[in-house]
């Protein structure tokens, strides 16, 4: 068998010609939200403006490839000093990040170039290979990883790198990127209880709401545009498998039989009711040390897979109290659900996703550990609200509880009606997904 060596200019010098064509996918898609301050950043470079590092950490399968591709052919639009590098075809290859970067400045010779770096975790010295590139003040470096990343950055780096994560879909970027319609939305409405801003957002959304359970099952991951619904299930699942079997080693070094009740462990918080259990419980029925069990859902909020909310109140509350734990995209639980039987009766756990998805965006978000406690407490530039969500059932009086307890300003009860007094809103929870 003979073996091929691909030399490194070579190899860079057939990238850089093969941008274009390996991106041509792209060009034809909508761009994400996050999009329009990443293009601000290239323009206040390409104006003269300080060189920077800039991080994109996110889940898998939220599209930071693609962001990429799209940020290529708008900066090649206005220069030709830009270069993509896939981080793990360089690693697959042989070549290191520093070795790839150093090569480019020296075939190409740019003044000034934007460096689009993916995937950078799959280089294992990429933490300083970016500290020393920072350090250079000569670039624009915008790059890509999973929400591990963050883990491995040295504090040097991370002081110097700004950071901008890149989320899963919200329902109104769901509809945009695949319908073309509606476009950037707010909740401040809703915490100013602004009940005509409210309405006029109401009226617009309306003909769309009709696909609110569609998001929550399947659209806030955008890779499942194009598929049918159980395509989308067992896609998100292997993706699920992918990152429990890779990013979990990074970080933290568990062996392959703990990797093995991780998934089971994801299976059994994915339940409706798997909220109830306790790390006791969870120790018990995984046959895992509760230990073991603490610190791998630690290492499955730090990858980015599940949300911590903490429980409202003192640290020995807070110990004695174990957090809420969310899906960071509905579409995760869904893909467990499906898998399970179960997805039928998950429509409320999925909401309840979102809505810590979306309210985690904007403010501390806590929760109420006390029986018949709010589902959360959510603090915004110094006020307090109260939100209860719920499918069915009127939560009025749970709120106002809620908010003696906690000195709350205000209560917000996602769930079926729309009404507004001096302190308490309800909004339909279509309605409130729509928002932004």
């Amino acid at each position: 068998m003979v073996r091929v060596v691909i030399q490194l200019d070579d190899y860079l010098v057939k990238l850089a010609a093969d941008l274009p064509r390996r991106f041509e996918y792209a060009r034809g898609l909508r761009r994400r939200f996050i999009f329009e301050e990443l293009q601000g950043k290239v323009n206040s470079f390409m104006g003269g403006g300080r060189c920077a590092t800039v991080f994109l950490p996110g889940l898998r399968a939220t599209g930071k490839t693609t962001l990429l591709g799209q940020l290529y052919f708008y900066t090649h639009s206005l220069s030709s000093e830009v270069i993509y590098l896939p981080v793990d075809e360089l690693k697959l290859l042989g070549f290191t990040l520093i070795e790839a970067v150093e090569r480019y400045l020296e075939i190409f010779r740019p003044e000034r170039p934007v460096l689009l770096l993916d995937e950078v975790q799959y280089d294992e010295k990429w933490p300083l290979t970016l500290k020393v590139l920072n350090d250079r003040k000569q670039f624009l470096i915008i790059a890509t990883g999973s929400s591990a990343l963050n883990l491995k950055e040295s504090p040097d780096l991370a002081r110097r790198a700004e950071h901008i994560h890149v989320h899963p879909l919200t329902f109104r970027e769901y509809l945009y990127l695949s319908e073309g319609v509606l476009g950037k939305g707010s909740l401040k409405p809703l915490l100013d209880f602004d009940v005509e801003l409210i309405e006029r957002s109401m009226a617009e959304s309306a003909p769309y709401l009709w696909k609110a359970e569609e998001y929550l099952r399947t659209g806030s991951l955008p890779f499942s545009f194009d598929r049918k619904e159980p395509e989308v299930y067992e896609a998100v699942f292997t993706l699920i498998e992918r990152m429990i079997y890779r990013d979990l080693p990074q970080v933290k070094g568990f062996d392959s039989q703990t990797l093995e009740k991780t998934l089971k462990l994801l299976f059994l918080l994915a339940n409706p009711k798997g909220e109830r259990f306790s790390y006791e419980r969870l120790s018990k029925i995984l046959g895992m040390a509760k230990g073991t069990v603490i610190s791998t859902i630690n290492a499955l909020i730090k990858a980015g897979i599940l949300v911590e909310i903490p429980s409202i109140g003192g640290m020995t509350k807070k110990v004695k109290k174990g957090p809420k734990l969310k899906f960071l995209a509905p579409t995760l639980r869904a893909a467990l659900l499906y898998k399970s039987g179960e997805l039928e009766k998950g429509l409320s756990a999925l909401l309840e996703d979102a809505v810590a998805f979306y309210l985690s965006k904007i403010g501390k978000l806590e929760y109420e550990p006390e029986k018949g406690g709010a589902d959360f407490v959510l603090t915004v530039d110094g006020r307090k609200y109260v939100v209860e969500v719920g499918l069915g059932k009127d939560r009025v009086t749970q709120v106002r509880r809620s908010m003696e307890r906690v000195s709350a300003d205000g209560g917000i009860v996602i769930g079926e009606k729309f009404y507004a007094n001096d302190d308490i809103l309800s909004i339909p929870w279509r309605r409130f997904l729509v928002l932004i």
